[in-house]
């Protein structure tokens, strides 16, 4: 290892461990306080811009607050801070205060997941009216777009999240339950959408290896095979799923 080398590898180190003795190359221990300072509160900014429906119900204070605790125990490992906080909502999961109000973290991963489909790769949708004019659709074997996410919320928070989407002061959440969304983006947009739990185990069968035949069959008896049918509406109104054989693009930056 280069000298240059193992001096920003102990440089990096310091600013993730605030509490190690640090050797005297590295600068003096206040102006590696104001690093470490500038370092934390440019990701507590990170994810403020990230997840604003989520400041908002926690409060600035609080969120700060989080958000610091956040950063602290999960440096980035990618250099692009749109990628930053994939694990924040499962973090304020552990938080205490937070027990009577885990919807916090549904509203979090919704913002997540449309942040992720916003910058995913992009690929051709398929359409009802392609899978009708095909000589045997029950023989593709279609897959979700990679700018697709599927959100597992615990709460029923369609009220409250577009009461966030517009601006307006927050509401309480609906009943707990299994409440399923979709993240797609589509025509240059993210939309999340709520979706019924056949929707969600037909878009998990379609994994790009079992074809729409044999999903189809398997969702049908979870359920019934109508509501199999209206999931796979669902999914291809939404434009979900992909078209098979066609490549993606790159991520979008």
């Amino acid at each position: 290892m280069s000298p240059l080398a193992d001096w920003q590898r102990r440089f990096i180190a310091a600013m993730h461990e605030p509490g190690i003795e640090t050797d005297a190359d590295l600068g003096q221990p206040a102006g590696l306080d104001v690093y470490r300072n500038n370092i934390r509160q440019g990701l507590i900014e990170a994810l403020a811009t990230a997840f604003p429906h989520t400041r908002t119900l926690l409060g600035p204070r609080y969120f700060a607050a989080a958000a610091g605790d956040y950063a602290r125990a999960h440096p980035p490992a990618d250099p692009r801070l749109m990628h930053y906080g994939h694990g924040f909502a499962d973090f304020l999961d552990t938080l205490p205060p937070l027990e009577a109000h885990r919807y916090v973290s549904d509203v979090c991963r919704l913002e997540r997941a449309r942040l992720d489909v916003s910058h995913a790769a992009e690929a051709p949708a398929l359409t009802a009216p392609q899978l009708a004019g095909h000589p045997a659709p029950e023989a593709l074997v279609p897959a979700p777009r990679p700018a697709t996410r599927l959100v597992a919320c615990r709460h029923d928070v369609a009220a409250l999240w577009r009461r966030l989407e517009a601006g307006g002061a927050a509401l309480p959440p609906g009943e707990a339950g299994d409440r399923p969304w979709l993240a797609v983006r589509r025509d240059g947009r993210a939309r999340l959408t709520p979706v019924a739990p056949g929707v969600r185990h037909l878009y998990g069968l379609l994994d790009g290896a079992t074809t729409l035949g044999e999903a189809l069959a398997i969702a049908a008896e979870a359920g019934d095979e109508a509501a199999a049918g209206e999931a796979l509406g669902t999914l291809l109104g939404l434009g979900a799923l992909g078209v098979p054989g066609k490549p993606s693009t790159e991520d979008i930056p």
